[in-house]
């Protein structure tokens, strides 16, 4: 169903999995904001088949966390729920940004990614190939369709066998993308800037994902021109996403690189940040 379509009367659902039932922490906060609007919202999990989805005004793609070992399920929930109500992120937005060959597409329109390299499923590439050919000396290996630290490896060359072993069995399987390792991360941690309906709305920082420590969020202020570059990323998209997390990895101090653009289901760190679970209900609310 078209996403510009008028809204039709009905409760909102915040798709999650069925490891949480009731949604992720940053979930509650925003169906309580909901619910205080006077909206009724509820969790339903996306593969369970007793859920109705065209009862639903709305259908919020959330807390659905398995879906890159599922992918094939979860995309062909996608496309059914889409057929009956309106899905957010839409399902075009969602098929496009669940295989991270997109950072190519946003690189070929001029965003400063992380160099990216897509190796597809079935390649006789070596990953010593890939880096040779890219100069790169250390580098990052991980399924194009994954989240989080799923299946992903940083090889230097005193691993190379094991990196090779690494790409080899993730190319058997799906595409692989393999990127430079940035020796600035585990000194200065990632960062991430969440917006709603294209404005900014808060920013936080963490720890680099491989560095063992704990990934509990810190608030941090972006640049004014951080948050326009980062807004002006998703202007440039066909459609406006309803919520968008831009996640950024750093060559230095001063220069961060796109690491990931999240349109399916990031966590929001609507914890961090008091007034954004009033900002992520009112963008829902505005579709409605």
């Amino acid at each position: 169903m078209d996403p510009d379509r008028p809204a039709r009367d009905g409760p909102v659902a915040f798709a999650t999995s069925s490891a949480l039932p009731n949604g992720s922490p940053d979930d509650l906060l925003a169906l309580s904001f909901l619910r205080e609007r006077g909206i009724v919202a509820r969790p339903a999990v996306w593969d369970a088949p007793d859920v109705d989805w065209s009862t639903f005004a709305m259908v919020v793609v959330r807390s659905t966390w398995d879906y890159p070992r599922r992918y094939d399920e979860f995309m062909a929930w996608v496309h059914r729920a889409a057929s009956v109500t309106r899905v957010w992120n839409p399902e075009r937005q969602v098929a496009w940004n669940a295989h991270k060959s997109y950072l190519v597409d946003l690189a070929r329109r001029g965003v400063d990614i992380v160099p990216t390299e897509v190796v597809r499923r079935g390649s006789s590439e070596s990953l010593s190939e890939v880096l040779a050919r890219r100069g790169w000396k250390d580098g990052v290996v991980k399924p194009a369709i994954g989240a989080d630290a799923y299946r992903l490896r940083r090889v230097g060359p005193e691993d190379l066998a094991t990196g090779e072993r690494h790409l080899a069995e993730l190319v058997s399987a799906g595409d692989a993308l393999v990127q430079p390792f940035l020796s600035a991360t585990p000194r200065l941690g990632e960062r991430s800037l969440v917006y709603f309906d294209g404005r900014f709305s808060h920013a936080a920082a963490y720890p680099f994902v491989l560095s063992g420590e704990p990934r509990e969020p810190q608030r941090f202020e972006p640049s004014p021109r951080e948050i326009e570059v980062a807004g002006g990323i998703l202007r440039g998209l066909p459609t406006l996403p309803l919520y968008a997390r831009l996640d950024y990895l750093p060559v230095d101090p001063d220069r961060w690189l796109l690491g990931e653009l999240e349109l399916i289901e990031p966590e929001l760190f609507l914890r961090g940040d008091p007034a954004s679970p009033a900002r992520f209900a009112e963008a829902i609310a505005q579709h409605l």
